[in-house]
């Protein structure tokens, strides 16, 4: 699975309260041409959650996260 440090999720944290965005709100990485991006998105059934002070901060589906198994995100 990912590893998510904790500097990483008060970032991604950080940056969802400066957007404005809803508690409902969090960020997704999906895989498009070139790399991964992260964008806006909702949690969903069976995505992989990483929460910073109890908000959803970053989810990732099941085959993204089977991509990023090895990874670690700082």
């Amino acid at each position: 699975m990912l590893t998510v440090t904790t500097p990483a999720l008060l970032r991604l944290a950080k940056r969802l309260a400066r957007s404005g965005a809803g508690r409902e709100v969090t960020l997704r990485f999906t895989r498009r041409e070139g790399g991964w991006k992260l964008q806006p998105g909702e949690e969903r059934a069976n995505d992989v959650s990483f929460a910073h002070d109890g908000r959803s901060v970053l989810v990732l589906d099941e085959p993204v996260a089977k991509a990023m198994a090895d990874m670690t995100l700082d």
